[in-house]
């Protein structure tokens, strides 16, 4: 038996079950129930990448939390709702059905490993255009309470939000910022998703562990450690970018390096890896839940 190369059956399986026997909309109702509970830590991790002077992840809670009550932690949520409608339900879809045609391919065993993380890049880079519009706003609506009253946004809401950057700054700034999210999205379901699968699948066939909860908690935390980490330069440059209504691109690059050293490109890191973990954790687990009853 060949160790190195992800079971087959496993692939198949996996595809049987995201594709063929349940709703493909079950990955994003799993991303959106998880943001649900870990939205106060994604705007914490979004303030901290974009706020000038440096805090830490506790003291920009603590901030937040000052100067807009416990649940100004929440602001922005219908923003994170509408990115795991879009983008959530994308790369989960995508990256299933991709499996489902490699499953069926006469050499699905050859180069097995690679296949998933070429599926993962191509359901990124899907997922990452469908939902650049919900990033948009939920980086804005997250960002808008560390700035002077005069320079926020105030979006009521997600899709309010969309219409207003449309209307004032032209449809195609809806997509402010895609090449880097689109970037941020390729590398990072193209270490998250295979990584979760040859984890799952090599784990189960040790036969020490069944297929449940721990273990879906277990391989989740080693793909989102692995993709954050990987994520880290791309997504902060990300939040600046978007965060900016009037800087260009590459004047926003160069401006944080020069001010703010090479070590930017991983600000953030720590408070990204909290948010990332808690995140995936949930959803994989509300996802391999809702299969059982979809």
């Amino acid at each position: 038996m060949r160790n190195d190369i992800v079971s087959v059956d496993a692939i198949k399986h996996d595809a049987a079950i995201a594709m063929r026997e349940h709703p493909v909309w079950l990955g994003g109702a799993a991303a959106m129930m998880s943001v649900c509970i870990t939205h106060p830590i994604d705007q914490t991790k979004i303030r901290s990448q974009t706020q000038i002077v440096r805090l830490g992840m506790t003291a920009t809670a603590r901030q937040t939390v000052r100067s807009s009550g416990f649940f100004g932690l929440w602001h922005g949520l219908s923003g994170s709702l509408l990115r795991q409608a879009t983008y959530g339900t994308a790369r989960f879809g995508v990256y299933a059905k991709l499996k489902e045609i490699d499953g069926r391919s006469k050499n699905a065993e050859k180069n097995s490993r690679w296949k998933l993380v070429k599926n993962g890049a191509i359901a990124g880079l899907v997922a990452g255009a469908v939902g650049a519009p919900g990033d948009l706003v939920m980086v804005r609506m997250s960002a808008d309470g560390i700035k002077s009253p005069e320079q926020r946004l105030n979006y009521p809401s997600a899709l309010h939000g969309i219409y207003r950057i449309a209307r004032d700054e032209g449809l195609s700034k809806v997509f402010r910022g895609f090449g880097a999210t689109c970037l941020r999205n390729v590398i990072l379901n193209a270490s998250q998703l295979p990584c979760y699968d040859v984890v799952k699948a090599r784990l189960l066939r040790t036969g020490y562990i069944d297929d449940g909860i721990p273990l879906h908690l277990l391989t989740s935390a080693i793909g989102g450690t692995i993709s954050v980490t990987l994520c880290a330069p791309v997504d902060v440059m990300k939040s600046r970018i978007q965060s900016s209504t009037l800087e260009g691109v590459v004047n926003i690059v160069k401006r944080s390096l020069r001010a703010e050293g090479v070590s930017v490109l991983f600000r953030g890191w720590l408070p990204a890896w909290y948010r990332m973990m808690p995140s995936t954790m949930l959803t994989f687990a509300f996802l391999e839940q809702l299969r059982k009853v979809f």
